[in-house]
C-alpha cells in the first residue's frame, strides 16, 4: 500500500534491515512502520532483507525489495562472529552497492550496521540509521541470552556496531526521547532525534461499548527470554500480592510466546494467575482483561507489548521504565507509571478509581502511532536536517 502525501522526494532511498519482515515481533513490527513511513516520502525505495514470502503483505508495493537468504553454516557462522559479521546482511549489502547507488541509506538498527558501516559510508550517501534501543542496556539486560564463546565477540561487536552508526551517521534516529537523551550524553555533536514507533497499517476506527471495568489484568509478551522473564516473575512476586489484597476479588492473565518452566510452575503456585502460552490471536486474549500490566523494568527502546493493550482500549499500568515513548498516551490519562510498592499501589488506585473509557484509549493510540504521525514527523526531522 502506497500513502498519498503531497510530496515525495526524488532522491534514491535505500533501506537495510536484517529482520525477518513477516515475524510478529515488537522489532519486526517497529521496523515494518519505519518502512512504511520513509516509502511515503521517497517515490524510489528499495529495501535489502532477509528472505521471506508474501513480501508486499507487509511493505509498500512501489518498494524495490533485494532480498537476501542467511545460508551461512555454523562454522562461518562462528569465523565470522569473531570477525563483527553477525549478520548475512553484511555480504547482501556489499554486493549490491557494487551496482547501485543511492542518494541516503538508512540503516535500520544499529545491529545492522555491524561491519557495513565502512561500505555505507564508502558510496557518499547521506546515512541515516534508525535506532530501535540503546544496545549497550538490552546487552546487560539479556546477558545470559547466548553461549559465553559466542556472548563475548556479539557483546563487543554489537557495542562497536551502536558506536559506528552514532558517530557516522548523518541522522540518527530513536524511538523515545530517552534513548535520544542517553545518546547525546556520550556524543555531543551528534545529530540525534526522536522519532517515535508508527504501526506499519492503517488504524481503523474502533468503538468500544461503555460499562464499569471489571479487575482482571494482563500481561503479554515473549515469555523466555531473561529481559522479559525476570521482571515478570518479580512483579509476581513482588507487586501481585498487593493486588490480591486490596482487591481479592482481582485476577491476572499472562500470555505469550513460550513461556519459561520457571514462569509456569510460579504461574501454578500462585493464586489468581492464568498462563495462556503461545496465543493463537492474542488480540482475542487481551479482550478479555480490563487492564493491561507492562512490569519490564529494564533494557531501552520503546516497550512494543504496551500496545498490545491499548490497541484493545486497556488502560495501562507500567513500570517507568516502560513508560518510555508513552508520553502523550500517560498525558491522556490513559498510562500510569510506578517505580517501587508505593507508587504502583497509588498508580493502581488511580487508575481503578478513574479509568478511562475504552474509546479514550484507543484514540490516545492512534493519535501517536499512525502512519500519518510518523511521516509527519519524519517530514519535519528531514526538512531541518535539509534533505526534504
Amino acid at each position: 500500500m502506497v500513502y498519498k502525501i503531497l510530496l515525495r522526494m526524488n532522491k534514491r532511498l535505500l533501506i537495510a534491515t536484517y529482520h525477518r519482515l513477516d515475524e510478529n515481533t515488537g522489532g519486526c513490527n517497529g521496523s515494518k512502520g519505519f518502512i512504511h513511513c520513509l516509502a511515503s516520502l521517497f517515490n524510489d525505495c528499495s529495501l535489502v532483507c532477509q528472505a521471506f514470502p508474501n513480501a508486499y503483505t507487509y511493505i509498500p508495493h512501489h518498494v524495490k525489495v533485494y532480498p537476501y537468504y542467511e545460508h551461512r553454516n555454523k562454522l562461518r557462522l562462528a569465523f565470522d562472529i569473531y570477525r563483527g559479521v553477525i549478520f548475512g546482511l553484511y555480504y547482501a549489502l556489499r554486493e549490491h552497492l557494487k551496482t547501485h547507488h543511492y542518494d541516503i541509506i538508512v540503516i535500520d538498527h544499529s545491529m545492522a550496521g555491524a561491519a557495513v558501516m565502512p561500505i555505507v559510508k564508502a558510496t557518499g550517501a547521506k546515512i541515516i540509521t534508525i535506532h530501535h534501543n540503546v544496545e549497550r542496556d538490552y546487552l546487560d539486560a539479556n546477558r545470559h541470552k547466548h553461549a559465553l564463546t559466542y556472548r563475548i565477540p556479539y557483546i563487543h561487536y554489537a557495542k562497536k556496531a551502536e558506536r559506528d552508526c552514532l558517530t557516522v551517521s548523518d541522522i540518527n534516529l530513536t524511538v523515545t526521547q530517552r534513548d535520544a537523551d542517553t545518546f547525546h550524553s556520550w556524543y555531543p555533536d551528534i545529530h540525534v532525534y526522536d522519532w517515535g514507533n508508527f504501526e506499519y497499517r492503517p488504524i481503523a476506527d474502533k468503538h468500544f461499548p461503555k460499562g464499569d471495568r471489571g479487575q482482571t489484568f494482563i500481561i503479554t509478551g515473549s515469555l523466555n527470554f531473561e529481559q522479559s522473564l525476570l521482571p515478570i516473575t518479580d512483579f509476581i512476586r513482588r507487586f501481585w500480592p498487593l493486588v490480591c489484597h486490596a482487591y481479592p476479588q482481582a485476577r491476572l492473565l499472562i500470555a505469550g510466546r513460550q513461556p519459561a518452566a520457571e514462569l509456569q510452575q510460579l504461574c501454578e503456585a500462585v493464586e489468581g494467575i492464568i498462563l495462556i502460552p503461545n496465543p493463537d490471536d492474542m488480540a482475542a486474549v487481551v479482550q478479555q482483561a480490563d487492564y493491561y500490566i507492562c512490569p519490564i523494568s529494564v533494557g531501552s527502546g520503546r516497550k512494543m507489548r504496551v500496545l498490545d493493550g491499548l490497541k484493545q482500549g486497556l488502560p495501562v499500568l507500567c513500570h517507568e521504565v516502560s513508560a518510555a515513548g508513552y508520553e502523550a498516551v500517560a498525558a491522556s490519562g490513559c498510562l500510569f507509571a510506578y517505580h517501587d510498592e508505593p507508587t504502583f499501589m497509588a498508580a493502581l488506585r488511580q487508575m481503578l478509581a478513574t479509568p478511562p473509557d475504552g474509546d479514550t484509549v484507543y484514540q490516545a493510540f492512534k493519535q501517536s502511532f499512525s502512519i500519518s504521525t510518523g511521516v509527519e514527523r519524519l517530514r519535519h526531522i528531514l526538512k531541518q536536517e535539509n534533505i526534504l
